[in-house]
């Protein structure tokens, strides 16, 4: 078969491309790998697509020598994204008492859109020219634009990430920057094929949206890590990246870590708790609870003032905030063990990278995490503080039991790669096309 022209929407990389490492989301790190993979399969001739009020960050990642510069690139207006957010936006000031303060955020919104967009409203006849000759439009995480849909010849896959939103609605009572998700689900179609990150998503998808999709359109294809991470221990050098974060080698070497976004979901006040009471059980004065990642700046000032009720445990608990690329991995394979009990995961990506980095781990038995980790960490109930504890005792005193689940993860990460992913996109991508053209 041909090679396909795949039109890629790679507005979340664009996005994303100049935050710090904990600001960028999974979603960044899944696209930037399924777009690198889908490179080197050689099996699409690829365009990127990026939305028009998004298209400077593109030219800016493109001057840096960004994967995104490989490529040709065309833009569309989203006219349906701009009406949407504007109302939605109107929406909330109805809703509050501070119209104030709301109606100078409108204006900051309106400001930014005639910025990014005052040349975006019409697409031009190149981008038109463009999509007449394209087979496959992936999203790697937004809706379709409603100029691609109605290139009927066009077959359209978007990846679902995972439904929190629909899950949890009581963390995002603003919505605020997850307008996309919100948009997204409001976009379903029986037309559009659906990758699921996990068997859990698809089937808090098909909950959610049965009777607006196909169901014979959705496939389940695990994700993978957001880098290569290995085991690596030298000690002058992790010693080196502790005085980065203005951590005492000396006396801070022995610790249990975490890395994820301080959000409620992520359940980190539990984990910290668990903890504290553990080290007290057992009389343990040289344990330390690291955790990096970005944050939510409510949240983080909640588990900052649980923090401050540990008296003179507080000093055992140490917040790394961001933590660069280069460094992750030397903090996941120095810790003692991995800590991950979250409430939900659409696809639990950090369990992952510490089995490939060589570190036990303790999660979750709950959504995808089962379907990540299977019996190569220790699994428990999300919000059970004797099974936490357990598990904690179990790793710490048991030098065996950790050396096992080292093994035993380091086999299991070997399971997921990105490879493997765009592998079995392809094979779907593929039989669809054929199936429209009856080869």
């Amino acid at each position: 078969m041909k090679k396909i022209t795949l039109l890629f929407d790679a507005t979340p990389i664009a996005q994303n491309f100049f935050k710090k490492t904990d600001s960028r989301s999974g979603i960044y790190f899944a696209s930037y790998n399924i777009l690198r993979a889908m490179a080197e399969s050689k099996q699409y001739t690829i365009i990127l697509y990026v939305s028009q009020g998004n298209s400077y960050k593109l030219l800016r990642a493109k001057k840096r020598g960004h994967l995104l510069s490989d490529f040709p690139y065309i833009t569309m207006p989203d006219r349906a994204f701009l009406d949407y957010t504007i109302s939605v936006h109107k929406k909330n000031i109805n809703e509050t008492r501070n119209i104030l303060l709301k109606t100078l955020y409108m204006l900051k919104i309106i400001k930014r859109f005639i910025l990014r967009t005052r040349n975006c409203f019409f697409p031009n006849d190149s981008s038109v020219a463009v999509l007449n000759t394209v087979d496959v439009f992936f999203s790697p995480a937004y809706p379709v634009s409603e100029e691609i849909k109605q290139k009927q010849h066009i077959k359209r896959f978007i990846v679902i990430h995972d439904t929190m939103l629909l899950n949890f609605p009581e963390y995002f009572p603003a919505q605020g920057g997850f307008l996309w998700n919100v948009r997204l689900m409001d976009s379903l179609d029986k037309k559009t094929y659906y990758f699921c990150n996990s068997e859990c998503t698809k089937q808090d998808f098909l909950k959610y949206a049965a009777n607006q999709i196909d169901n014979e359109k959705i496939s389940v294809i695990h994700h993978a890590s957001s880098q290569n991470f290995t085991h690596i221990t030298d000690a002058m050098e992790f010693d080196s990246i502790l005085k980065k974060y203005g951590i005492s080698p000396a006396k801070n070497r022995q610790y249990i870590f975490s890395f994820c976004t301080a959000e409620p979901r992520k359940n980190l006040v539990f984990t910290v708790e668990c903890f504290i009471k553990f080290i007290k059980k057992h009389n343990i004065t040289n344990l330390y609870f690291y955790f990096g990642g970005g944050h939510w700046n409510d949240f983080l000032k909640k588990i900052e003032k649980k923090i401050n009720t540990f008296g003179n445990y507080k000093d055992k608990i140490i917040r790394l905030g961001y933590i660069d690329d280069i460094d992750v991995n030397a903090f996941y394979s120095n810790s003692l063990f991995f800590t991950y009990i979250s409430q939900y995961e659409g696809f639990g990506v950090p369990p992952l990278e510490a089995m490939m980095a060589g570190t036990p781990v303790i999660t979750s038995n709950n959504s995808s995490l089962p379907e990540v980790v299977g019996d190569a960490a220790i699994t428990i109930e999300y919000n059970n503080e004797e099974q936490c504890i357990k598990a904690f005792e179990g790793l710490y005193f048991n030098k065996d039991l950790r050396t096992q689940y080292i093994a035993k993860g380091l086999e299991r990460a070997k399971l997921f790669s990105w490879e493997k992913t765009v592998q079995c996109m392809t094979e779907t991508i593929t039989k669809a096309c054929e199936n429209e053209t009856g080869a």
